[in-house]
């Protein structure tokens, strides 16, 4: 469902969205144009970059499989008349062209100024290694939601094209991207403030345990009276986790939410990614693992309970089916669970009645005149202050 926003009552806003939608109107003007010259100054199958008789302009192929090839030098003056430098301009024209012909229902929305043409550039950023049948996947997957999605969703949805139809292709970047796994604590930057920078990247599973132990460690921190803030509990967490690592038993207990649909490609529940089937295999077999299968949660069904408080089941029904604060635009995690419908005045304490906001949007609904309402699970339609409507929408992807 598309995100819906009506003109607000605030002239002033009113004019700023005019503005807004007119310089939407111009991008896509000069994206059509750009594309119109495209088509008027193709580029032979049978030229190379590397010709011979330098008198004869080279093709360009810049975009994925299947898109048309430009003349390059054709290509330079199309640059100069963008106001572009040559790099930026056949940057723009390799996204025009991706766009255009290998994302073709996202383009289609483009034109019907339903998606900025920067956030469509960007996904054809992403699309431009893939094969032209994984180019149609994201196309699909991603073009009726793509006002909605976040950069996160557009990156594994592309992953996922990518280990479905490019398996091999897949299977190198995984390894690759072991290889440059590390934990790096950067002692020679120490400074007299006392602190150490550290960074690292893990194995998706590795950091799961590790995120589970730093909030765990801080957790405890808080309950022992520490009253430093969450993240200095965090990093004496980790001091804590050092400190003790020579007793600790390194066995590894893993919770998988995986749904795996066909191939060897799934669903990582967990953290929303794609995982292919060997990554799996692998932390299911690394020894000492022990690895709790979760039943398969329906949420099409509404647990609910007479208290106040959700129960964890509650709880775990509504994470999966929100996944960040509902609040418009809001990605984030860490949130409370809002009755939609005050407790107070008879709201259920229900899955479909109990939403994922962020502390500062529930302040916002609790405090001010911003409002919700929740037609269907995973739909919730907001008015702003100035009577202003967004609709957002987290009903589960197919």
């Amino acid at each position: 469902m598309a995100t819906r926003t009506r003109s607000s009552s605030d002239p002033l806003l009113a004019s700023v969205r005019g503005l807004r939608d007119d310089e939407a109107r111009i991008q896509v003007a000069v994206l059509t144009a750009v594309l119109d010259w495209a088509a008027a100054h193709p580029a032979s199958d049978t030229d190379v970059v590397e010709l011979l008789d330098d008198t004869e302009e080279p093709a360009l192929h810049l975009a994925g499989p299947g898109a048309p090839m430009v003349g390059e030098y054709s290509a330079l003056d199309l640059a100069h008349s963008l106001g572009m430098s040559t790099d930026a301009g056949l940057a723009y024209l390799r996204r025009a062209l991706e766009l255009r012909h290998r994302l073709p229902r996202l383009y289609a929305r483009v034109v019907r100024l339903e998606v900025p043409v920067w956030k469509a550039f960007r996904v054809a950023d992403q699309t431009t290694s893939l094969p032209m049948d994984g180019a149609l996947f994201v196309d699909a997957k991603i073009a009726p939601f793509l006002h909605t999605c976040s950069w996160a969703q557009v990156d594994r949805t592309v992953d996922a094209a990518r280990a479905a139809f490019d398996p091999a292709e897949a299977e190198r970047l995984r390894v690759q991207a072991a290889e440059h796994r590390h934990a790096t604590v950067w002692l020679n930057a120490a400074t007299t403030t006392g602190t150490v920078e550290v960074t690292a990247t893990l194995d998706a599973a590795d950091a799961l345990d590790l995120e589970q132990a730093l909030r765990d460690g801080a957790q405890t921190l808080a309950d022992l009276g520490s009253a430093e803030s969450l993240d200095v509990r965090r990093s004496q967490a980790l001091g804590e986790m050092a400190r003790g690592q020579a007793s600790l038993d390194l066995g590894r207990g893993v919770t998988i939410y995986a749904h795996l649909d066909a191939g060897d490609v799934g669903l990582l529940e967990n953290t929303q990614t794609p995982v292919l089937v060997q990554q799996v295999k692998g932390w299911c077999e690394a020894a000492g693992t022990k690895v709790t299968i979760k039943p398969v949660i329906d949420l099409a069904t509404n647990p609910s309970t007479d208290a106040y408080r959700p129960s964890d089941t509650i709880r775990e029904h509504v994470v999966l089916r929100d996944r960040t604060c509902v609040f418009p635009d809001c990605r984030r995690r860490k949130v409370d669970l809002d009755h939609i419908v005050p407790f107070d005045v008879g709201g259920a304490t229900s899955a479909d009645n109990l939403a994922m906001l962020c502390r500062r949007h529930h302040r916002a609904k609790t405090h001010s005149r911003w409002r919700y309402e929740s037609p269907e699970p995973g739909i919730y339609h907001w008015t702003s202050p100035t009577a202003a409507t967004t609709t957002v929408d987290r009903r589960r992807r197919p």
